[in-house]
């Protein structure tokens, strides 16, 4: 099912809307089953659809209450007041919320699973638009779920709509048939509660095939990390979106095959081939015609609780 949402969120940011905007909210949370407040983040896409409906991606951090770190991927549609150059604007979302949620069945937080699963994800916004395209945002989240805890979040932050990049740009960021070889670094985050590190590292080879879509294919070592070390190869898709003239936000979905050395002791099978799913959050940069930099946050996801967070920095050369 996570496979679906995925398709559901790439569908969204693919969109050719005139007007389209990104967020980042923050604030604090409540979480009803173990009756906590903890911090909120929050990470947008919105593209408009007319002058009062419009649609959504959304990245949504819940926070670290007692014995559930949770965090999730949601898809909203809005309707809201017709939206002014300048002053105040309102909105109520709702949509489906595919979560990810690091819990424990035993009270002990040495023994973690990573639970998955579908709800849904409810919004009422109140923005102050300021000239510039920029705005000020509060919201109301409502998150809720199949009995791993709801909770509601008030947020606040800043959003920007984003300008049209004159075609001459985008052509030096992206056209039809560049190729890209990158090498990566950074870290691996096991998603448990002591979040246990270790470095990580990838080479990733792309292909453009428009100026809003690539493939790429990524050999990825995810290091060694107490009983667990592993390695294998990413294939994704990429939608693109230029945000400024020499800077472009991706969005990438596919598939991870990787031998996965859970207990490196072991003679009995101290390795296992899994493929599983993993998406991807990303920014790149154009230093040169030829070179690029990039910023990319992947999420690996299991069935065996062991999901991770892959953080990385990489530079590469178009050719």
């Amino acid at each position: 099912m996570h496979k679906k949402n995925l398709v559901i969120l790439l569908a969204l940011a693919s969109g050719a809307a005139a007007a389209q905007d990104t967020s980042l909210l923050a604030g604090g949370l409540n979480n009803n089953k173990v009756h906590e407040r903890s911090f909120g983040v929050e990470l947008g896409y919105a593209q408009r659809l007319n002058e009062v409906t419009s649609v959504s991606a959304e990245y949504l951090n819940e926070g670290h209450p007692s014995k559930h770190h949770r965090d999730g991927l949601g898809a909203q549609f809005w309707l809201h007041t017709p939206v002014p150059e300048n002053g105040a604007s309102f909105a109520v979302g709702f949509g489906p919320y595919y979560y990810f949620d690091t819990t424990t069945g035993f009270g002990a937080a040495s023994d973690y699973r990573n639970l998955h699963g579908w709800g849904t994800l409810s919004s009422l916004s109140a923005k102050w638009h300021l000239e510039k395209r920029g705005y000020i945002e509060m919201r109301l989240n409502h998150t809720k779920t199949h009995g791993e805890g709801d909770s509601n979040s008030l947020l606040i932050g800043v959003g920007y709509e984003l300008k049209n990049v004159p075609e001459r740009e985008r052509e030096k960021t992206e056209r039809k048939g560049d190729r890209l070889l990158m090498v990566q670094g950074g870290q691996a985050i096991v998603n448990s509660f002591e979040s246990e590190r270790a470095a990580a590292y990838g080479i990733e080879y792309r292909d453009t095939v428009t100026q809003n879509m690539e493939w790429s294919v990524t050999a990825l070592n995810e290091g060694h990390i107490g009983l667990i070390e592993r390695r294998g190869a990413a294939a994704q898709l990429w939608l693109l979106r230029p945000f400024t003239d020499r800077t472009v936000l991706e969005l990438g979905g596919g598939g991870y095959l990787m031998r996965d050395r859970i207990n490196r002791d072991s003679a009995i099978e101290p390795s296992k081939t899994h493929l599983v799913p993993i998406a991807t959050i990303g920014m790149r940069y154009r230093f040169t015609p030829d070179w690029r930099g990039q910023l990319s946050w992947s999420r690996v996801i299991t069935d065996y609780h062991r999901d991770s967070d892959v953080l990385l920095i990489g530079v590469g050369k178009v050719f």
